[in-house]
């Protein structure tokens, strides 16, 4: 049975802000897989006191969630962006209603086969979403189910096997000469490790270098490319360091390929 939502659509468009609940283990709005519709969903509140409720109540199975503010200008690129996570559906919460609208209702989807034609990679929703999948139960501090953290795991890395990643690097001209010099930027983690960025999009490489992004080269590079650019003081690559923020050594990334020789 096919529901009009065309008012509560309108409703949802004339909002002035509205609350996003986000995962404090991946930075990114926290996804569900409707056990019925099997919708890839994000929820969206209109109050500050309904979103506090569905978060205490989350709190119980140890899933750390916040809400972020997204105004009437931004919501536009907000819902762009949830394509590219490879979400569908929102779930709106109005008061003592849910609603569940969508996405493509919300906004228009972008094309996907021409964008991910593209040079370099500017959406990668099948790799977004599995990442997101498994370290929103990975980084829950409960004893986990190890055959479904597994099966979650073996999805993320078969969706790193066949794609395609963005790598930045820094280029000067020498002083007094007409040769560029490259410089690959790093970041450390805690306990001092390097380990060099790698970017599933376009707009996670534009959310860790914000106004330097402008000013850095891009290279598209696959998994099995990877281990080429690996400085010597690196540990491996930390994939999105500004979102999910998660590390691959170099022995991971090398038994990955092995493991997709064909990818």
């Amino acid at each position: 049975m096919t529901i009009d939502n065309t008012f509560m659509i309108k409703k949802m468009q004339k909002l002035e802000e509205m609350l996003v609940v986000f995962s404090q283990f991946t930075r990114m709005p926290f996804v569900e897989c409707d056990e019925e519709t099997f919708d890839d969903q994000v929820h969206i509140f209109a109050d500050e006191q309904n979103l506090q409720e569905f978060v205490k109540s989350y709190m119980e199975k140890k899933v750390l969630l916040g809400g972020v503010k997204v105004l009437k200008n931004q919501m536009k690129g907000f819902y762009t962006s949830l394509f590219s996570m490879g979400v569908n559906a929102v779930m709106f919460h109005e008061g003592d209603s849910v609603t569940r609208v969508q996405l493509e209702e919300l906004e228009k989807k972008p094309n996907m086969e021409a964008l991910s034609k593209e040079k370099i990679p500017v959406i990668n929703p099948p790799l977004q979403l599995s990442a997101v999948y498994f370290i929103q139960e990975l980084r829950r501090p409960v004893e986990h189910d190890m055959k479904q953290l597994h099966e979650l795991e073996e999805e993320m890395i078969a969706n790193f096997a066949k794609s395609r990643f963005i790598i930045g690097m820094e280029v000067a001209k020498e002083e007094g000469s007409s040769e560029e010099k490259v410089r690959i930027p790093y970041v450390k983690d805690k306990e001092g490790n390097v380990f060099q960025p790698v970017f599933t999009d376009f707009a996670e490489f534009q959310k860790h270098y914000k106004q330097n992004a402008a000013k850095m080269k891009m290279a598209p590079l696959t998994m099995a490319q990877l281990p080429k650019y690996l400085v010597k003081e690196s540990k491996g690559f930390v994939m999105n360091p500004s979102g999910f923020n998660l590390q691959l050594s170099k022995e991971q990334i090398e038994i990955i390929v092995k493991a997709f020789p064909e990818a």
